[in-house]
């Protein structure tokens, strides 16, 4: 995944998301964002399990792909 994005709209859509990810669960998964980047644009998701926030965003995708990354560094 190779994207190229602007600072503020990550961190905005990321801070949407990241509000439902509690930094203490018993899945491991639950603490991590969903980042797919495809057709231009940037997807976010994460769940709690009883919520899930997505969000996506406008970025120069040159290598599509997905990944999770923690929430919370």
């Amino acid at each position: 995944m190779k994207l190229v994005i602007e600072r503020e709209e990550l961190l905005r859509a990321l801070g949407h998301v990241t509000s439902v990810v509690e930094r203490r669960t018993t899945i491991p998964i639950l603490s991590n964002v969903l980042l797919k980047a495809n057709n231009g644009a940037l997807h976010l998701k994460a769940t709690d399990l009883e919520r899930e926030v997505i969000e996506q965003t406008a970025a120069e995708v040159s290598q599509p792909g997905a990944v999770t990354v923690p929430a919370h560094v």
